[in-house]
């Protein structure tokens, strides 16, 4: 029976087979996520070493799960009764067969599928040829009975899901990393085969899957795959990214640096499809994290970065880079501290109170993933960064004096946040070290201004009106409209004071203006952005005012994710040729678009759509990154979808969002 979403229509059903599978796994969380009740099979529901994950999962919302076998014709008609769409996964892999074809891997695979799909209608080397005739066989059986079939067919699939007790691909991927010879040669096995190594993310699949059963014109078969690669670019990827890992670039001799077939996804994006992974980069940034936190690959992988420690022995080539990050209890800056470590940097970072426990915990954390160093200092005392930014190669100045209820905003705000930036500087020039310095400012200092009609572009050229901010008076019912008033003041005078020093010492300043940053960050003590952008779905009328307020002061809801944020602030550190301002937006949606698009993918929340019926429905202002983007830098959330995938759960972990 279909269960009811919160605003009382009918939530829909879909069986997923194999619960207790990687991928089926992360298929369920995806499906309960999106607001969908859920079935899935496994062979032993009272196997809970394999299906634990499942029982945690069931927080998220309606999920049975149901006893089937592939081999018993009728197990799976309970299982797919009622349900809208039926997702079949579970497959036998069998990867010692004695007899490939008849007993171990083909015939129960094709077997099993026919199974399903009979219940389905009754209701409404040998792995690769068992995918072949399964394919050929449940295309013959769907047109015969008439089913609405499509097939997936993803790549070498790899990240975090919640069945992390099996056989996956992941320890394959990493092996360059982990030192595992016989997985390189596995690997190497598959670029043989295959002309590359194919891969595509998880989430990327399960989003793939979801798109292919709702959009009705989608038939036949589908390549789920965002990146071709070879195991020798591979190696000289993770040699570059990770130089922490002695990864070793020189022992494929006969294998070649370009794929020799690039297995296509050209129908799905044709279709409509985005990938969120569309890198390597952006890949293994978020495998690497998930290995270290999954045994064997934790394991082998810091074994590996132990036997691995750089050593710097006259070329300074092989010295690892240092950086600064200012203020490392903070949100933005606890994300970059940590993005930093696992790119291999050496990390210095500031805090007022490094005897904290309370506020510092997540650094000592962090320590685990390379060389961070914690350093006591203060905006307000000149000389007290001196230590922290000593012989690094970057300066990240993140950390800024915020008062909440400031009685006087010049002198409580504005005024420490530009003697504060102008202390560190010195500091950097005292160091004589410092390459570049990052400074975080934010699109408070540009938005900030009286704009009549619609359709306007603002760039880096464009500033907030200080003489207007300073002579308009705050609507005090609004939750924190006046610090935000001092805020916008303070990040335009503090730039411009920035710049003024940099010119006048010849240092490289470049300033980077974030929108509404959101998204994970290990420092969880200031989620003001991530509860305002969550309002919606939490319920809470203080902070879907101060959304609001953000529309009606900027003319959109400039959004952005904190990983891309991140990303961002070391792509202008390391870029020679960056200079200026650079603003960093994802997207510019306006709160009816934001308030639509959650009451489609969340059902089980009760969204009011018509909060903002006084509001337009297209942005009056368009925040643009566009000079961040043609110097070569790409966002990897690009969507309302990717930002809430990502900032829903971490809400729901944080106890913003009920389950």
């Amino acid at each position: 029976m279909a269960s009811a979403a919160g605003d009382g229509t009918r939530r829909k059903t879909a069986c997923v087979t194999g619960g207790n599978g990687y991928i089926a796994s992360a298929l369920v969380k995806t499906l309960l996520e999106k607001g969908y009740a859920v079935k899935t099979t496994v062979r032993n529901p009272d196997d809970m070493e394999k299906n634990s994950h499942l029982k945690d999962l069931q927080a998220l919302g309606p999920l049975e799960v149901l006893r089937a076998d592939l081999v018993e014709e009728g197990s799976f008609d309970g299982a797919v009764a009622g349900c809208d769409y039926a997702f079949l996964v579970a497959a036998p892999v069998n990867l010692y067969a004695e007899d490939p074809e008849v007993n171990d891997v083909i015939e129960p695979a094709v077997h099993g599928t026919l199974n399903v799909l009979r219940s389905c209608v009754r209701a409404g080397t040998a792995y690769p040829v068992s995918k072949v005739l399964l394919e050929k066989a449940a295309c013959a059986f769907a047109l015969e009975h008439g089913i609405s079939l499509v097939t997936v067919c993803p790549v070498v699939t790899v990240g975090a899901a919640p069945a992390a007790k099996v056989n996956t691909s992941v320890p394959d991927i990493l092996s360059l990393l982990s030192g595992d010879d016989a997985r390189i040669s596995k690997l190497e096995f598959i670029e043989r085969v295959t002309g590359a190594i194919p891969m595509v993310h998880i989430d990327d699949l399960c989003r793939a899957e979801l798109f292919l059963a709702e959009e009705k014109a989608a038939s036949g078969r589908y390549n789920c795959g965002s990146v071709n690669t070879t195991v020798v670019g591979l190696a000289r990827f993770l040699a570059a990214k990770y130089p922490q890992y002695n990864v070793k670039t020189d022992r494929y001799a006969g294998l070649t640096e370009k794929p020799r077939v690039c297995i296509s996804s050209a129908k799905l994006v044709g279709e409509g499809f985005e990938f969120m992974y569309k890198t390597l980069d952006e890949i293994y940034d978020d495998v690497v994290e998930y290995a270290r936190e999954t045994e064997p690959c934790a394991r082998a992988i810091a074994r590996r970065r132990e036997l691995s420690s750089v050593v710097i022995i006259g070329d300074m080539a092989t010295r690892r880079k240092t950086a600064c990050v200012t203020g490392g209890s903070g949100y933005i800056a606890s994300a970059l501290v940590k993005m930093l470590l696992e790119k291999g940097y050496a990390v210095k970072t500031t805090v007022r109170n490094p005897d904290d426990a309370e506020k510092n915990a997540h650094l000592k954390a962090l320590a685990a993933l390379g060389s961070l160093e914690v350093f006591r200092a203060d905006l307000n005392e000149e000389g007290s960064f001196d230590h922290a930014v000593a012989g690094c190669d970057y300066a990240f100045l993140v950390a800024a004096p915020v008062s909440l209820m400031p009685e006087n905003p010049e002198k409580d705000v504005i005024e420490p946040a530009v003697h504060g930036t102008l202390n560190v500087m010195k500091s950097c020039v005292r160091a004589g070290t410092v390459k570049r310095v990052v400074l975080t400012s934010s699109v408070a200092g540009v938005s900030s201004r009286p704009l009549e009609g619609d359709g306007h572009v603002l760039d880096e050229e464009s500033w907030s009106d200080v003489e207007f901010l300073r002579s308009t008076k705050t609507d005090e019912t609004v939750m924190h409209a006046r610090v935000a008033q001092a805020y916008s003041v303070s990040k335009v005078l503090v730039e411009k004071a920035a710049m003024a020093f940099a010119e006048d010492k010849g240092i490289s300043l470049v300033t980077v203006c974030p929108a509404v940053t959101v998204g994970e960050a290990p420092a969880a003590n200031d989620l003001t952005s991530v509860s305002i952008i969550l309002s919606l779905l939490s319920g809470d009328d203080a902070y879907a005012g101060a959304l609001e307020h953000i529309e009606r002061a900027t003319g959109s809801i400039p959004i952005l994710h904190i990983e891309d944020l991140c990303r961002a602030e070391m792509f202008v550190a390391e870029e020679e040729a960056a200079s200026g301002r650079y603003i960093v937006c994802g997207l510019n949606p306006t709160a009816v678009e934001i308030a639509r698009f959650l009451a489609a993918n969340y059902p089980q929340y009760k969204v009011n759509t018509d909060r903002f019926r006084d509001l337009p429905e297209k942005p009056r202002v368009c925040i643009s990154s566009a000079k961040l983007v043609k110097e070569g830098f790409e966002y990897k959330y690009k969507n309302l979808d990717g930002i809430y995938g990502s900032v829903v759960e971490y809400g729901r972990a944080l106890g913003i969002l009920p389950y």
